[in-house]
Formats: C-alpha cells, structure tokens, sequence
C-alpha cells in the first residue's frame, strides 16, 4: 500500500486514508520545503491542494497527486486505484498509529464502558479505543459506492 504526507488542506482526507489502513503523515505546520524534504526521506507521495507545491515536486522527482475535488467522495475517487477501498487494516486517524484487537478481559481492566458484543480496538500510538459505531455505516456505505 502507498504511503502518503498530506499537506495542511488535506485533514479530512488523511483521517479518511488512516480508516482505509494507508500510513499518512500529517503535519499541517510544516512550511512546503519541509513537506518536500519530509517526502523524500520517508518515500512518501505527496498530496496536495497546492498546484505550485504539486509542480515542485514533480520537478525534484517526488510522487505527488494534486487533489482537486473538495468532496471527500470525490478525492477519494481520485486516488483510487492507489488507494486499496477495504477496511480491514484500518489506522488511528488522530496520530496514524496501528490498532490492536482489545478482548473484553483487557477493556475490564481498563474500566472502559464499551458496548458489548462490539469489536474493539486500541491505537498502539496513543492509546484511543475504537468500535464499530453508528458512524461506520456512514463510512462503509461510502466505501461501498466507490468500489463500484
């Protein structure tokens, strides 16, 4: 799977790419020659609203994809094919981190009030718990009509 450094106009987009499982750096305080510099030495494709930051790169040789749609549908339409449309190897989108299965034993040692019968799941990175919520037919739904 590709792995991607969004630019700062990008945030809804990286949470979603996070879901999808694509490692995706986000760091909107960085200024564009640092972006640059940050997609080279971790073998990043560059994504971006910024036509001139998009030139740039494809100059030096980065791998970059100019976003224009400013739906989420639409750019992430864009990037598919690159980007594989499953759920299964879903990320943190706060901090990208990967997430582990929680068992029930785990989240009562926690003293997490998590609704049964629920998959859970804990970010190695920062430690957030996620489950299948009501929000997740919204995602899958989305998923789902992209893939067709």
């Amino acid at each position: 799977m590709m792995r991607f450094l969004a630019d700062a106009m990008l945030g809804k987009l990286v949470r979603w790419l996070r879901i999808l499982g694509c490692d995706t750096s986000y760091l909107p305080e960085l200024q564009d020659s640092d972006l640059l510099e940050l997609a080279v030495a971790d073998g990043r494709t560059l994504l971006t609203r910024d036509v001139e930051l998009h030139r740039v790169a494809l100059r030096r040789g980065i791998p970059s994809i100019l976003v224009k749609s400013h739906s989420i549908r639409g750019q992430l339409a864009e990037l598919s094919p690159p980007v594989s449309l499953s759920l299964s190897e879903s990320r943190c989108p706060l901090c990208n981190g990967a997430l582990d299965t929680v068992t029930r034993a785990d989240l009562n040692a926690l003293c997490q009030p998590i609704p049964s019968k629920m998959a859970l799941w804990r970010c190695i990175g920062c430690g957030k718990l996620y489950w299948n919520g009501r929000h997740w037919d919204s995602i899958t739904e989305v998923i789902a009509d992209l893939s067709r």
